[in-house]
């Protein structure tokens, strides 16, 4: 979603290359065990900022496109709802914020490799939930038996479509519990860092108890969450690892670019998410905020819903359609620079990134010369379903990709609906015959993609089915070290020869952020302000 730009504006780019994303893997992992400590900071801020000098409590307002689908961690897998539920909710531990390689504890103290399918973790003592039940060790079971649909009368949460390999929890004692995975897992980790505990008991006999009713450990409490508006935090003064720089913070839902650039330039919000890359020299020329960009972990795609289509279900079809799009125009015209095409999935800072494969080339000859191959008719005509506000540009890359299949004998009739209809029917499956979306991946692997996108199911993301690839999948999910990256290049290649998706591009993540606000944005797209301040 964006590259270069003009050299007069004042854009921050961190590119920085994630070699062995594996973050915690133990090559060969043997008898003998690993011990990782708290790394990076393991108490809260140094310096207090909760203040104004003027003696008036700090506030930081955050606009997403769209609001958090639900109150509830395990329930959501959107990185703006976990942006939100972050604040409120904490995990085992998290990604360092200034090297994404590298793990700090949070309610962990530190972990140890037992054996290669299972990691142990001493945990805290003292931390309790906002409300007031302690987090120990049954606490952590609890939530991986909820994760895994194993307490009573329950099915797996939503979030359980990205622990694949995660096979339950073991208490040890009070203050020690053991993941344990069914495989060795090369990013359990990281997956880890996705799961924000909840109290022992807090949804029996109602797992929809905290859908609007957080209760976490979080460094934030919710004051008001205004649906579609807003949802208020408020600084917890206790909180376990010191209190937040920032007394309260705003979570603003504006889905229309425009608004949010409006509101920025205001000084009535602090960051926006998905600054439009023609709006870049705007926001930096008006001297009240900067622009600030980063390789980001978002991969946009069209998927195929192959097995709804017949016509889709051809391989040859699925191929002409990714021959039929240039991905210079959509990334250097449409997104301004602020992408670049990939010729799968994974973006070269990416664990597993095959350097042998290159961008599908445009070619719309060859994209008619299949189609007539396959049989498809001249008046061939498919739906494809967007979101509005969610994606940067999304309407406008889904119009160019329409626009460039019409040229070979397609026609796409674009559905664009609100997120929350959008993310509705896709958790039900019920997609048309495309699907545009752009997919985080906080991994910085593809391992969570291609379990969830691609590997043959009936209850995830998946419209796709090549017992190949689920095959290769699962090779690569239960590998670690070199083979691990061997295997993902090995599924690169299977799905760039039968494609799930028409492949497009990485995009680099905007953000219009506040002079006042001292912030740096990640590279997993979480926005957490617990180690912001106001200048």
């Amino acid at each position: 979603m964006r590259g270069s730009h003009p050299n007069t504006v004042r854009v921050f780019v961190s590119l920085v290359v994630f070699v062995g994303l594996l973050g915690f893997v133990i090559a060969g992992c043997g008898s003998s065990a690993t011990t990782t400590t708290a790394a990076g900071p393991t108490t809260g801020p140094t310096e207090s900022t909760t203040t104004t000098a003027g003696g008036e409590p700090t506030l930081a307002v955050v606009v997403q496109g769209v609001d958090p689908t639900t109150m509830d961690p395990a329930e959501q897998e959107e990185t703006t709802t976990w942006n939100v539920l972050r604040h409120l909710y904490d995990p085992l531990l998290e990604r360092d914020t200034d090297d994404a390689t590298k793990f700090h504890a949070v309610l962990a103290e530190s972990w140890t490799q037992v054996d290669p399918t299972t990691v142990e973790f001493k945990l805290r003592s003292g931390v309790t939930f906002s409300g007031g039940e302690p987090f120990d060790a049954a606490c952590v079971k609890y939530n991986v038996d909820r994760l895994l649909g194993k307490l009573p009368n329950t099915q797996p949460t939503l979030l359980a479509d990205i622990f694949q390999t995660l096979d339950g929890a073991e208490v040890v004692d009070a203050q020690t519990v053991r993941i344990i995975t069914t495989a060795p897992d090369p990013v359990i980790l990281a997956r880890l860092t996705q799961l924000g505990m909840i109290p022992t008991g807090a949804v029996d006999g109602n797992p929809d108890a905290l859908a609007s009713e957080p209760n976490g450990t979080g460094p934030y409490t919710l004051v008001k969450w205004d649906r579609n508006n807003q949802v208020v935090l408020q600084a917890k003064p206790d909180y376990f690892l010191g209190k937040p720089n920032i007394d309260q913070v705003i979570f603003r839902t504006i889905s229309e670019a425009s608004t949010r650039l409006a509101e920025l330039a205001a000084g009535n919000v602090d960051i926006i998410l998905n600054v439009p890359p023609d709006n870049v020299d705007e926001v930096s020329s008006q001297g009240k905020a900067s622009v600030k960009a980063v390789e980001g972990a978002r991969v946009a795609a069209i998927w195929f819903n192959t097995l709804s289509n017949p016509t889709l279900a051809k391989q040859e079809v699925r191929q002409a359609l990714n021959f039929a799009i240039d991905r210079d125009i959509i990334t250097q015209q449409v997104m301004g620079g602020f992408a670049v095409p990939v010729a799968t999935i994974v973006p070269p800072y990416f664990t597993g990134y095959n350097p042998d494969l290159k961008p599908i080339p445009y070619d719309p000859d060859k994209a008619k010369s299949l189609l007539e191959a396959a049989g498809v008719p001249a008046d061939f005509t498919i739906e494809m379903l967007l979101p509005v506000g969610r994606y940067m540009l999304a309407e406008q890359v889904t119009q160019e990709v329409a626009n460039q299949l019409s040229k070979v004998g397609v026609t796409v009739k674009l559905n664009a609906v609100e997120f929350g209809v959008f993310a509705q029917q896709t958790q039900a499956r019920d997609i048309p015959d495309l699907m545009y979306a752009a997919w985080g991946s906080p991994l910085l692997n593809p391992i969570d993609m291609l379990e969830t996108c691609v590997k043959s199911g009936t209850t995830n993301f998946s419209f796709y089915s090549n017992p190949a690839v689920d095959a290769a999948i699962d090779k690569a999910a239960s590998t670690v070290g070199d083979e691990h990256v061997q295997a993902l290049q090995a599924v690169e290649k299977l799905i760039y020869d039968d494609p799930p998706f028409i492949f497009l591009f990485a995009q680099k993540d905007i953000y219009g952020v506040a002079d006042r606000i001292d912030w740096t944005p990640r590279s997993d797209e979480l926005v957490n302000l617990y180690y912001a301040s106001v200048k």
